[in-house]
């Protein structure tokens, strides 16, 4: 998904996917993609950056580390914000967000549920 010439399906944007390892274990804790421009869905409902931590890894730290780290990224693509969102009634995510600079912008409904759209300035 990194270079347009390996893409899938046209339609769909390049992206670089990382993953958070506890090498002392080999286990996986957490995943973050970084896609490097919005299609029209991805603009609405996606953003650029999405991410997940294994449930029993949660509350730990792990999500703002990742997305600290994924911002250097962009800013390493020559992104100048980013836009990310968390459904609404996930505390955890809305609050790594707002402590990486998330500035709230408005709210989304997908599929009956509600998202929250932030943009984040690098």
């Amino acid at each position: 998904m990194e270079n347009e010439e390996t893409k899938p399906i046209p339609e769909w944007v390049t992206a670089d996917t990382y993953l958070l390892v506890r090498q002392s274990e080999k286990r996986v804790l957490g995943m973050i993609d970084f896609r490097h421009t919005l299609n029209d869905y991805l603009a609405e409902y996606g953003g650029h950056i999405g991410y997940s931590i294994r449930p029993n890894e949660r509350r730990k730290g792990y999500a703002k580390i990742m997305l600290a780290l994924c911002l250097n990224e962009c800013r390493n693509k020559g992104l100048e914000r980013v836009l990310v969102l968390c459904r609404a009634d996930n505390e955890g995510s809305l609050r790594t967000i707002e402590h990486c600079g998330g500035i709230f912008e408005r709210s989304t409904i997908e599929d009956g549920v509600e998202h929250l759209r932030y943009w984040i300035q690098l």
